[in-house]
Formats: structure tokens, C-alpha cells, sequence
């Protein structure tokens, strides 16, 4: 049997036809449009207007930020401390903690601390702060009124029942007085 060009062009190219008509063939080389998805959305995507936009944009707000405006009235515990205090949310968004008629013993490092336990008194009828984590704020002064101290990282905190006046001074670290809030 003997073939000539003429047979084996026409035996090639009825293979090339059946290898692809059967899907015999190289798969396609992945694309960026291969990863986009393969349909359009069902319903047209609502556009918010910009005061819907500022509120949802907003994260949520922390259950200490629920709480707010929160107030309360310094108690003596180590040394002789009065004056108020009020937490509040100001125009600008910030959280700041405003303490008047203040006044407490002197040291050079007086702090505020926040406290999620609630004032109480222990079984020696001295004031303390019940369970619960205290967030160190920032330091105040021993008789400045009134003065205004930011609170940083507001939107994380849990309720916050109570606020100390510390002196931040090793090794004791006294508490000169606190504020149950409500």
C-alpha cells in the first residue's frame, strides 16, 4: 500500500478536525477576567444620600459610648478629694471627661482612671472599686477647675461604672479619691 502527499494531507487534516471537535484541545490560559464573577447583580444598588452615608459609615459605638452623658460626685479615700465630674460627648465627636470644683492631695503624678466595677465600700467601710478592667486616661492636675481631659480609644470600652483620682507614684500607687457614676 502506498500513500502519496496527497493522502496523508488529507488524513492530517481530518484528525486535526476530529481532535477538535471533540475537546481534545489545550485548556484556556487564566485570565484576569477569568476570576470576575459570571453574573450581574439581580437589582440596581441603592446610592445613599450623604447624611445616610456619614451615619452608616459611623462604627458602631461601645457600650461605655451608649452610656454617655455619665456624671458623678468625688468621695475621699486617701486623701481629702471633691469636686465632679462629667464624661460627655462633645460637638467635635470626642469623648472628653470635664472635672469641676476638683481638688486632692498633691502629688506630681495624679492619673485618671476609668473603671468598669462600681464604687463600693469593703468590709472596712473604706471606698473601692467593685470587678472589673480600669483604663489609665491621662494625668490631671491636683487642684486645676475646671479642666477637660480627652478619652482615648472611647469606642472599645466596655460600661464604665467609676472613675479614681491615682497617684501614680511606686511603690503604692493610692488611690486619692473616686466618683461613682450614673
Amino acid at each position: 500500500m502506498r500513500f502519496d502527499i496527497r493522502q496523508i494531507s488529507i488524513f492530517a487534516l481530518a484528525g486535526a478536525f476530529v481532535l477538535c471537535s471533540s475537546g481534545c484541545v489545550s485548556a484556556p490560559l487564566p485570565s484576569v477576567d477569568s476570576h470576575a464573577p459570571s453574573s450581574a447583580p439581580s437589582a440596581p444598588v441603592p446610592v445613599a444620600t450623604p447624611a445616610e452615608a456619614n451615619q452608616n459609615d459611623s462604627p458602631q459605638m461601645s457600650a461605655f459610648e451608649q452610656q454617655l452623658p455619665l456624671t458623678g460626685q468625688f468621695v475621699t479615700q486617701w486623701t481629702e478629694t471633691v469636686g465632679s465630674v462629667e464624661i460627655a460627648r462633645h460637638s467635635d465627636g470626642t469623648i472628653k471627661a470635664t472635672l469641676t470644683d476638683f481638688s486632692t492631695g498633691t502629688s506630681p503624678n495624679l492619673r485618671l482612671y476609668l473603671n468598669e466595677g462600681d464604687l463600693v465600700t469593703n468590709a472596712d467601710g473604706a471606698w473601692t472599686t467593685d470587678v472589673g478592667l480600669s483604663y489609665e486616661i491621662a494625668p490631671v492636675m491636683a487642684s486645676a477647675s475646671p479642666q477637660e481631659v480627652e478619652i482615648p480609644g472611647s469606642n472599645f470600652m466596655n460600661e464604665i461604672h467609676s472613675v479614681t483620682i491615682v497617684d501614680y507614684t511606686s511603690p503604692d500607687f493610692l488611690h486619692f479619691g473616686s466618683a461613682p457614676l450614673g
